[in-house]
């Protein structure tokens, strides 16, 4: 049996009219008149805009509209239907059955992904560079002060030495050392060791005038 928009469609193709030129004419945009005639019901605004489609579609056509409106909710119905077809209980009984063994397998496999998760972050702490933040003093800068502050941050677990000399960090891993400059060119280096002995170092030159 034909559908709605077979017998549209047929029909304008039969007198030889454009979706353009029936568009212009019943006041229809061309992307609503694709829609009716492959049968598209999803991409029309809603049923009853569609009932007052195929009316003027139907009428401008010289078809009788009431009987395509009614293979319309022939074929709408048969749509609906078929959207509302739901699996039988049995069959959701096996799909959303939940029982002990699974509980553990999915308890495992989570526990799986946690450990190796930790492996990584360790390998990576380890075996990778450490980690390094110097937040002041930048390099090159200027400075009129005989003392610097040299600020940073790495992992608790690390060492840090500022020119050599082992600096304090808190549980954070972070670190504050005041150094005192010698005029003009003051070279510091600031180096974090890791447990295996990994080293990570950035230098900052720093430039000391009592004037500007």
């Amino acid at each position: 049996m034909k559908t709605a928009g077979q017998i549209l469609g047929e029909k304008r193709k039969k007198k030889g009219l454009s979706l353009d030129e029936i568009a212009r004419e019943i006041k229809i945009r061309k992307q609503y008149l694709i829609a009716l005639e492959k049968d598209r019901y999803q991409s029309l605004p809603s049923i009853t805009t569609n009932r007052g489609f195929i009316r003027n579609y139907a009428q401008y056509l010289d078809l009788e509209p009431d009987q395509v409106l009614a293979v319309f909710r022939r074929d709408y119905q048969r749509t609906q239907e078929q959207k509302l077809v739901l699996p039988s209980g049995e069959n959701l009984n096996k799909q959303f059955h939940w029982n002990p063994r699974k509980t553990l397998i999915s308890l495992v496999a989570l526990f799986i992904l946690i450990f190796l998760t930790y492996l990584g972050y360790q390998y990576h702490s380890l075996l990778g560079k450490p980690r390094l933040e110097v937040y002041s003093p930048t390099d090159n800068e200027k400075i009129v002060n005989e003392e610097v502050l040299i600020e940073g941050g790495t992992d608790p677990d690390n060492s840090v030495t500022i020119n050599s000399r082992l600096t304090q960090l808190d549980e954070g891993g972070k670190f504050s050392y005041r150094l005192r400059l010698t005029s003009g060119e003051n070279k510091i280096v600031i180096e974090v060791t890791n447990r295996i002995g990994r080293k990570t170092k950035q230098t900052r030159t720093i430039y000391y005038s009592k004037t500007n």
